[in-house]
C-alpha cells in the first residue's frame, strides 16, 4: 500500500511570509518604474519590460488575498466546527498591535516633514490617522501614497468585527457542517459578486472615471480580492489536515497562476474590461498559488523553497518595506542622488531603492514593530488585560 500523503499537523502557514515579501519587492520595484515617467513615458515604453514593470501593482491584491485567508481562516473554523466563538474584541486589539503602531510612526513623521502650512495638510494628517484617506478624492495618495491599501483593510477588519457574530449566530442554527460551509460560502459569493457589479456599474452605468479613486480603490472596489482568500479559508476548513491537492496538481495550479497573471499583464492595455478587473483577475492567479501551498502536503519542494530564510526575513519586514520604501524613493529622487527617468541609470536607482529599503524595513522592524509586538502578550484571546497574579492566588 503507498504512503498517503502527510497531513498538516500545524494550523500556522510560516511559509505564506514568502509570498509577503516577493510582494512588498515587485511593489517597491513598481513605484520606481512609476517614478520613471517622464510626459507620461516609461524608461522601457514599448518594450517586454515595460508590460511587467507597469503592471506590478497587481501584487496589491495579492495582499488582500493573503489577508483574506490568514485573518478568517480561524473564523471560518469555529463556525463550522461549532467552537467557541472567536472574541470580536480580541480580534481588533490584536490587528491594531499589528498594524497601528508602525502606520502610525511612518505617517506622523513623514508628514510633519513635508509640513510646510499648505492648506489641507491638517485635514490629511486626520484623514491617514483615522485609515479613512481612501474615501477622499484629494487624499487618497498624499503623506504615504501606498498607506491606501492599509486604509482598505482597516475597513475590512471593521466588516469582519460587525458580521463575524451575526454569521455565528447563523451558523449556530444549522446542524451540519456541509450547512454550515454552504452559508458562508453563499456569503463570501454575494460579497465578491457585489464588487464585481459595483465595479462594472461604476464604469457602464455611472460613467465615473478611472481617475476617481476612491471609487475604484476603496474597500467595495478590492472586496472580490479579499473574498478570493475567505472562499480558500473555507476550503482548507471542509478538508481539515487533509491534502487536497497531491502529485502534480500543485504544480499546475502555479502554472495556470502564472498564465492567468501574463494575460491580465498583456491584455491590460488593450481591453477596457480587463483593466477594470485587472487586481481581480491578478487576485485570481494569487489565489491558485496560494492554494497550491495550503491544500498541499507538508514538505513539498515548495514548500522548503517558501520557508528558505531570506524570503523568510523579506516577509517578516515586509510591512516596514511598504510603509517606508516610498519615503524613501522621493527623498532620493529629490536630493538627486539617483536618476530614475533614464534608461541607463534606472536599473541602479531601482536597485538602491531595493536595498536602502529592505534597510529601513530592517531597522523599522527591530525598533517599532517587533518591540510593540510584544504587546499582544498583555492580552488574552478575548481581548482582555491578562491576570499575572492568577497562578499567584491560586497558589496561596
Amino acid at each position: 500500500m503507498a504512503a498517503s500523503a502527510p497531513a498538516r499537523e500545524s494550523t500556522r502557514y510560516d511559509e505564506l511570509e514568502a509570498y509577503r515579501g516577493v510582494a512588498a519587492l515587485l511593489i517597491v520595484v513598481f513605484h520606481a518604474y512609476q517614478h520613471s515617467r517622464a510626459m507620461f513615458t516609461y524608461v522601457y515604453q514599448g518594450t517586454p519590460i515595460n508590460v511587467v514593470l507597469q503592471n506590478l501593482d497587481a501584487t496589491v491584491a495579492w495582499f488582500f488575498v493573503l489577508s483574506g485567508f490568514l485573518i478568517t481562516l480561524p473564523f471560518a473554523r469555529a463556525m463550522v466546527r461549532q467552537d467557541q466563538a472567536q472574541s470580536t474584541r480580541g480580534f481588533l486589539i490584536r490587528r491594531a498591535i499589528r498594524i497601528v503602531p508602525l502606520y502610525y510612526t511612518a505617517i506622523l513623521i513623514v508628514w510633519t516633514l513635508r509640513y510646510t502650512g499648505g492648506p489641507g495638510q491638517w485635514q490629511d494628517l486626520g484623514l491617514h490617522l483615522s485609515f479613512t484617506q481612501v474615501f477622499n478624492r484629494t487624499h487618497i495618495f498624499w503623506t504615504i501614497g501606498p498607506a491606501w491599501s492599509l486604509a482598505v483593510e482597516a475597513q475590512f477588519y471593521l466588516g469582519i468585527a460587525l458580521l463575524a457574530p451575526l454569521a455565528f449566530r447563523a451558523c449556530r442554527r444549522l446542524s451540519s457542517a456541509n450547512a454550515r460551509l454552504a452559508l458562508l460560502g453563499m456569503g463570501t459569493l454575494l460579497f465578491a459578486a457585489t464588487s464585481l457589479a459595483y465595479k462594472w456599474w461604476a464604469l457602464n452605468q455611472g460613467h465615473i472615471a478611472d481617475g476617481n479613486y476612491p471609487v475604484y480603490y476603496g474597500p467595495v472596489a478590492k472586496m472580490d480580492t479579499f473574498a478570493f482568500g475567505v472562499g480558500l479559508a473555507l476550503v482548507v476548513t471542509a478538508v481539515g489536515k487533509k491534502p487536497l491537492l497531491g502529485g502534480i496538481v500543485p504544480t499546475l495550479a502555479r502554472l495556470a497562476g502564472l498564465a492567468i497573471l501574463a494575460a491580465d499583464f498583456l491584455l491590460r492595455q488593450h481591453y477596457a474590461w480587463v483593466n477594470l478587473y485587472f487586481h481581480t483577475i491578478s487576485g485570481l492567479g494569487f489565489t491558485l498559488f496560494l492554494a497550491s501551498t495550503v491544500l498541499a502536503p507538508r514538505g513539498t519542494w515548495w514548500e522548503r523553497f517558501l520557508n528558505q530564510a531570506p524570503l523568510q526575513f523579506l516577509g517578516l519586514i515586509s510591512y516596514s518595506i511598504y510603509m517606508w520604501h516610498e519615503p524613501i524613493m522621493i527623498w532620493l529622487a529629490d536630493q538627486r542622488l539617483v536618476s530614475f527617468e533614464t534608461l541607463s541609470g534606472f536599473p541602479l536607482a531601482a536597485l538602491t531603492l531595493v536595498m536602502l529599503s529592505v534597510l529601513a524595513g530592517s531597522i523599522s522592524y527591530w525598533m517599532v514593530e517587533y518591540p510593540i509586538s510584544m504587546l499582544r502578550y498583555v492580552f488574552t484571546r478575548s481581548g482582555h488585560l491578562v491576570d499575572r497574579y492568577a497562578q499567584a492566588r491560586v497558589v496561596r
